[in-house]
């Protein structure tokens, strides 16, 4: 994690798909692609403002909530993405465990069954094969009586 010095910063991480945040993780920043615009959202009520506007006595573009240099932060791809999932993971309990049925498998154009994961917020975790979803994956573990959890 490094902190954002300039405005430029903030908007080249999001664009980089970096998470941007301030330090309570309250809010962060996102960017419109359609209208090329950039936003401070708050995580609890989706309430969002603009990023900055242009400080006419600085004769300069200025953030609309904070100050800079230690107030946002700039995470790294994997501390971003660990971020992200850990908000939805962390603390979850598992309440079923069960193999993909053969109609799902079908749905999907699957070949393989993979074992599905139900978690007690009714979030359903479903390895695969790779990002796109392609066909259905095994789970490694370091489990020793059971280093693979295998697709069937």
């Amino acid at each position: 994690m490094k902190y954002a010095k300039t405005i430029k910063q903030i908007k080249d991480a999001v664009k980089e798909n970096q998470l941007v945040c301030n330090k309570s993780n309250g809010y962060f920043v996102s960017y419109n692609k359609d209208i090329g615009e950039f936003y401070i959202t708050c995580r609890h009520n989706n309430y969002t403002i603009g990023l900055s506007h242009f400080d006419k006595k600085q004769k300069k573009e200025v953030i609309n909530m904070g100050n800079l240099s230690d107030f946002w932060c700039i995470y790294t791809l994997s501390e971003s993405w660990e971020k992200r999932i850990e908000k939805n993971l962390v603390g979850r309990k598992i309440v079923k465990v069960e193999y993909c049925t053969e109609d799902l498998a079908d749905e999907q154009d699957w070949s393989s069954r993979p074992l599905q994961i139900l978690l007690d917020n009714g979030t359903w975790l479903t390895p695969t094969s790779d990002d796109e979803g392609n066909d259905g994956g095994a789970i490694h573990t370091n489990i020793k009586e059971l280093p693979i959890i295998p697709i069937i």
